[in-house]
């Protein structure tokens, strides 16, 4: 019989998970399925640490069930990225998916193409993410602005620190020529990969 853990979570407690208990219940008795484990929890999904879903991966890993179910998507994390890790290390465990409410079946051929389709958007996320913060840093770096603890240098002093290394000065001349740090030098070699 297929072993099944249920996860339930609730960004508030003004909200309660009764809704999802009940759907979650009905759906293993139609299949016939054995609940074998019952995770909990109320706590915003935007949260890093998420202590029932932590115990639920680390079950998983020790082979307690064979699926997860879950109401919907949503429940797993709040991004995609968080969604697809998770189910990614759920599979890496060797336990699938079903999420009620969009009819998700990890196990099935249409439940891996959605698996596979949800992980090339959350890499498009992260190239969008890391996009928008390299042309961020571009627009900063144009002026001259600040990124993080320390001033970001410009293109002009990255083009002469570039030229200086070309012309044999050693990182620390090259640092106290345009008036940097050591590790910016580097880092700006590094980018260039000089």
């Amino acid at each position: 019989m297929t072993r099944v853990a249920t996860y339930r979570r609730v960004s508030t407690e003004k909200q309660n998970a009764d809704n999802q208990s009940e759907s979650l219940n009905k759906q293993i008795e139609i299949f016939g399925w054995n609940k074998v484990m019952d995770y909990s929890e109320t706590i915003s999904g935007t949260k890093d640490t998420r202590p029932e879903l932590q115990r639920l991966l680390s079950d998983a890993r020790l082979g307690k069930f064979d699926y997860v179910m879950v109401y919907e998507l949503s429940r797993l994390g709040r991004s995609t990225i968080q969604v697809i890790n998770t189910i990614h290390e759920l599979e890496q465990s060797g336990v699938h998916c079903f999420i009620i409410k969009n009819a998700i079946n990890t196990k099935t051929p249409q439940g891996r193409m959605f698996s596979q389709m949800i992980s090339i958007f959350s890499q498009l996320e992260i190239d969008l993410n890391k996009s928008r913060q390299q042309n961020a840093i571009k627009r900063l770096r144009e002026k001259g602005a600040k990124w993080g603890t320390g001033n970001l240098l410009t293109e002009e002093t990255r083009q002469k620190i570039l030229s200086l290394r070309t012309n044999g000065l050693s990182y620390r001349k090259i640092a106290n020529s345009v008036g940097c740090s050591l590790g910016s030098v580097q880092n700006t070699l590094k980018s260039v990969g000089v």
